[in-house]
């Protein structure tokens, strides 16, 4: 969210629209919001931006999609790799799969349930593997 804040207000301060610190605070508020909130911060500046020069508007709908794919496909993964021990493709992974098969909901919801079952494969699975190696038993 700092991130996209920070991003957000140099690039519409650089583009010159009003109020960007203001503007940059409140996109990274509502990023918060997967998916729906880089749009519903996106959409304050796009419209005083158009009220100025529709050329601006274009400039900030360009900082805007790019600030959303550098957040979606470089930051997300890599803090959650930080904070639940997922590899970067495993998080984008299963929030496309899920976010395509459920939605939002499922986009939502894509990370945990990846933590989830990989916490179960490995209690499940892994360490009844590693108790037989223990006990000298092989199938």
């Amino acid at each position: 969210m700092l991130v996209v804040s920070a991003l957000s207000t140099i690039a519409l301060y650089v583009i010159g629209v009003p109020g960007a610190l203001f503007l940059g605070i409140f996109s990274g508020l509502v990023a918060f919001v997967p998916i729906i909130g880089s749009v519903v911060g996106a959409v304050p500046p796009l419209l005083l931006a158009f009220a100025g020069s529709p050329l601006d508007a274009l400039w900030v709908l360009l900082a805007y999609v790019t600030i959303q794919q550098i957040e979606s496909n470089l930051l997300t993964p890599l803090v959650m790799q930080r904070a639940v021990s997922l590899h970067p493709v495993v998080v984008i992974a299963s929030v496309t799969v899920a976010g395509a098969a459920f939605g939002v909901l499922g986009a939502l919801l894509a990370v945990p349930a990846s933590v989830v079952a990989g916490v179960l494969v490995d209690e499940l699975w892994f360490r009844r593997l590693e108790e037989k190696e223990a006990s000298g038993f092989s199938e």
